[in-house]
């Protein structure tokens, strides 16, 4: 089951954010893992909004599909990957979630509660913000407040300690104000939404300045058309937050990233909500590139590790069992599952 809260629980305080350290003033980055203070988590990347009579269509990756075609509205469906999860060892899901009484936000409650009684405990992958009808501050505002007392409170609805986990996408990308940048937007919006740090905020980025207003930093994409093997920047990555904290002397949170491989090169023929970038394939070699990624996600030094993806089927990146692939993922997920958690 996955941890209700940390051993040394991340300080909630509505004190001062101290300034970014500037390079000068930076220490080396810390040798020594920061594992053991937090329990290992382990979260996989998932998506909610695919039709069951849409598996053919000319943006799913390489011509492939699941092994068992679903609809994402069909509760039983989602029941069964909750199952799956559970039994690879992952602890719960990041819905990618798009903005209150959407289709995504209904398949959460169904994944919710399809989740009871169970140790997965899922949270969104917030993208209100790059959602398809421009949204405002306000907007913003009220989608996050709107998870905070819908799902909060729910048992299987991630929180570290009683705090609720959010994560965010694309946190570069807001609709703001002349003069303001997107780092104010985010401290205006947490200033709104959680002045008292009543929740765990998790960035996607490599810019540490994000940790004045946000609890931690996760990197979405880890290889790309001209640098395939970005993944082995894990442990750079990481350090940028080891070194922000032994600066500050605030805790923060590193999780990193693993994946199966990469195939989006028929992605374009529909228009999404993506930032757009040169399509590109990496090969799986037979779960090679998948153990490369963990094997570098564990020299970070990480907090919790994150799978991009369960089922992500645009981008080439799922671990579902597939026509092309079967359960290959699947059974290195367990593994790998397994050795983060030193079982």
């Amino acid at each position: 089951m996955p941890p209700a809260a940390t051993a040394t629980p991340l300080p909630a305080s509505d004190a001062p954010t101290p300034a970014p350290p500037t390079a000068a003033a930076r220490p080396p980055a810390p040798q020594a893992a920061s594992r053991g203070r937090l329990a290992p988590l382990v979260l996989a990347n998932y998506f909610a909004w695919y039709d069951g009579d849409k598996w053919g269509d000319c943006n799913i990756s390489d011509g492939d599909r699941p092994l068992e075609p679903y609809s994402s509205d069909d509760g039983e469906a989602i029941a069964r990957h909750v199952r799956m999860a559970l039994d690879i060892g992952i602890d719960g899901f990041t819905l990618q979630w798009g903005a209150p009484g959407e289709r995504t936000d209904r398949n959460l409650r169904t994944l919710l509660e399809r989740s009871r009684g169970t140790g997965l405990r899922s949270t969104v992958i917030f993208l209100r913000h790059i959602w398809r009808d421009g949204p405002t501050q306000t907007k913003v505002v009220e989608a996050l407040r709107y998870l905070r007392d819908e799902y909060g409170g729910h048992p299987n609805f991630l929180t570290l300690g009683d705090r609720p986990v959010i994560v965010f996408t694309d946190v570069y990308r807001v609709t703001r104000d002349a003069g303001k940048s997107a780092l104010q937007f985010w401290a205006d919006i947490r200033q709104q939404v959680d002045p008292d740090r009543g929740m765990i905020w998790i960035a996607e980025g490599l810019d540490a300045s994000y940790l004045q207003v946000f609890d931690g930093l996760y990197v979405y994409k880890i290889t790309h058309a001209d640098y395939p093997e970005d993944y082995v920047k894990a442990s750079r990555w990481a350090a940028n937050v080891r070194q922000w904290e032994a600066s500050t002397g605030m805790t923060k949170i590193w999780i990193a990233t693993i994946s199966p491989g990469w195939d989006d090169r028929r992605s374009t023929c529909k228009a999404d909500i993506r930032v757009a970038s040169k399509p590109h394939k990496k090969e799986r070699g037979d779960g090679a590139f998948y153990r490369a990624t963990y094997d570098a996600a564990l020299a970070s030094s990480l907090d919790w590790l994150w799978i991009n993806s369960f089922n992500e089927w645009v981008e080439g990146t799922y671990i579902e069992p597939s026509v092309k692939y079967g359960d290959r993922a699947m059974q290195l997920t367990r593994e790998f599952t397994r050795q983060f958690k030193g079982q």
